[in-house]
């Protein structure tokens, strides 16, 4: 399941399975700066990847969750019908109970606090070329609250979720 499914302006995903993920390429200032920082690391073949600002984690009812500036929040998942976005869907690599550990951790950390320590640990890693790893408890950016949860399901065990950015994510499942 390379390359994700890809949903442009105006439309709407549907049948997206809770444990799936999305990835988005959202247009404002934030989101343009951290396409701009990635693209420090992720250049020639790779730079596609650097492409994709944000990400969130399926939930049922057509929900996301994802790590916001305000904190981690449901959302509904046609928020992003004003953006282009890839469902990376996950069929053959999580069976039921493993989605259901995958949502369950995502739900846990709803009302917890957006990651900025993390942001900042990410910037000064893009800048410098090696690994910065700035965390603070119950603080998440959008690709560490994904990569968490995707752990909880059996999946990605060998990433650091603090480093791991949505280029990561793309080109770990070649959404380019």
């Amino acid at each position: 399941m390379a390359g994700g499914e890809r949903y442009g302006r105006g439309e709407d995903a549907r049948g997206v399975a809770p444990g799936d993920f999305i990835l988005a390429h959202r247009n404002h200032v934030i989101a343009r700066m951290i396409s701009l920082a990635q693209q420090r690391r992720f250049r020639g073949r790779d730079a596609a990847y650097a492409h994709w600002s944000h990400c969130a984690i399926a939930a049922p009812g057509d929900t996301v969750i994802e790590a916001e500036a305000t904190g981690i929040v449901r959302s509904p998942i046609t928020k992003y019908r004003a953006d282009e976005y890839r469902v990376v869907r996950l069929d053959g690599r999580l069976d039921a109970k493993a989605r259901e550990r995958v949502v369950a951790y995502a739900e846990r950390q709803i009302g917890q606090a957006f990651g900025f320590l993390d942001m900042l640990g990410d910037l000064v890693s893009l800048l410098l070329g090696r690994p910065v790893r700035l965390v603070r408890r119950n603080h998440e950016i959008c690709s560490s609250l994904v990569v968490r949860a995707l752990q909880e399901g059996g999946l990605l065990r060998e990433l650091d979720p603090a480093l791991t950015l949505p280029a990561d994510l793309a080109k770990r499942f070649d959404v380019a």
